[in-house]
């Protein structure tokens, strides 16, 4: 008589409400990145657009893929008595803040003030796709599947350790194309920067092993360097941006640091000493599993006695 094993399978109603999770998750990026790429503002007569990447929308994206790193946890590690409340304030920051944009942005159309005649303004679609979006995300933020066990030491450092990469990220993809108007190089800087942050936060985040941890220090300490110099020194490539720039803190012959400098880079200094404790937990815990299967291979010895 032969018997087969049956794999464990998800019950229909959590498979389901997985599958519908997705889709939502996914249209509602999509919506997010249309809403931070459309227009938000028209003035000139049309010939100037104001995308959302200008504006707000740049960081209501980056909180929106922070929700859906959330949810990611959420579902795989626990800890959802907090992670899914967080997710759906999130959420709905971001809807409100959206909807508040696009009133403003009606408000300012309806009465230009005494530059009517130059500005000509219109406004755009953009805070509405993204209050779209938001709302999508709200939804499956509220539905999603989820392990209610506490979320372990390690996953949390995880999480954390992406967050930081998130942040540093969307300020870097933000200011790239601020940065590509006064240099193409620059520009590139920062687009490859932000980029390069945003993977290392999603291999971070998805992977169990210390994989990515050596990029994470290796482009931190690289990025936090590189924007002392220019604070204290200053960068030939942006020389003139920074004695044109008004505000912020003067350190050095550079140029200052504004609330957005200060942030990006705190978030790159976090990194590093997070990347450093989940090196220490991968190491460890790979020191177990590698104690395992002698146990595992004599467990298996007397189930088939």
């Amino acid at each position: 008589m032969t018997t087969h094993a049956l794999a464990p399978r998800l019950p229909v109603r959590v498979a389901t409400r997985s599958g519908v999770t997705i889709l939502l998750i996914g249209a509602a990026v999509i919506l997010m990145l249309l809403g931070a790429a459309l227009p938000w503002l028209v003035v000139f007569n049309g010939l100037t657009t104001v995308p959302g990447l200008s504006l707000d929308g740049g960081f209501l994206a980056g909180i929106m893929v922070a929700v859906v790193g959330v949810l990611y946890v959420a579902a795989r590690h626990g800890g959802a008595r907090i992670l899914r409340p967080i997710a759906l304030v999130a959420s709905a920051a971001v809807l409100a803040d959206s909807l508040y944009s696009g009133w403003r942005i009606a408000g300012y159309v309806a009465h230009p003030g005494s530059t009517a005649a130059l500005t000509v303004p219109s406004a755009g679609p953009g805070p509405y796709v993204m209050a779209a979006g938001a709302a999508i995300l709200f939804i499956a933020a509220a539905i999603a599947p989820r392990r209610i066990t506490p979320l372990d030491k390690q996953a949390l450092v995880r999480l954390l350790l992406a967050l930081v990469l998130l942040t540093a990220a969307s300020i870097h993809l933000i200011l790239s194309p601020q940065h590509f108007s006064e240099s193409p190089l620059l520009g590139i800087g920062f687009l490859l920067a932000g980029i390069v942050q945003l993977g290392a936060a999603a291999t971070v985040l998805t992977r169990a092993d210390d994989r990515g941890l050596n990029l994470v220090l290796l482009v931190s300490v690289a990025l936090i360097a590189i924007y002392g110099y220019a604070v204290f020194v200053g960068l030939p490539l942006d020389s003139e941006h920074a004695a044109d720039t008004a505000g912020g803190l003067t350190l050095g012959a550079g140029e200052p640091v504004d609330f957005r400098g200060a942030v990006n880079v705190i978030a790159q200094i976090a990194a590093i000493p997070l990347a450093l404790v989940l090196a220490r937990y991968s190491a460890v815990t790979a020191s177990r599993q590698v104690e395992l299967p002698p146990k595992a291979e004599s467990q298996a010895v007397v189930e088939l006695n």
